[in-house]
């Protein structure tokens, strides 16, 4: 029995249900493996940047995206949500981000 209140499965779901707006290309969705804690995470393409956004089943999540350009940081952002919902404003600055990388957003 887990310990976890999120499955690997519900994460997935979460990603397929998370549609990008034009101009940003979601690249896959994959389940991790070789970590003691399972997690599911989704790679996502602009022409100005490329961001990952691994959530574990702990309720950990984070928001990475890197500048095309220069491969630049512009946002690394980690957080802990009790259920995915919290993680949309999250998800918004993500993708706000991916479409604008000059605008920096390190968190």
């Amino acid at each position: 029995m887990s310990d976890y209140t999120i499955t690997v499965k519900e994460i997935v779901s979460w990603f397929e249900t998370k549609v990008p707006p034009a101009g940003i290309i979601l690249a896959g969705i994959h389940e991790g493996r070789g970590t003691t804690k399972p997690s599911a995470f989704a790679d996502y393409d602009t022409d100005w940047a490329i961001g990952r956004i691994v959530i574990w089943v702990s309720g950990e999540a984070e928001f990475q995206i890197l500048r095309r350009s220069d491969g630049t940081d512009v946002m690394v952002h980690h957080e802990h949500v009790p259920l995915l919902a919290a993680l949309d404003n999250s998800y918004g600055n993500f993708l706000s981000t991916m479409t604008n990388p000059d605008r920096e957003n390190l968190n």
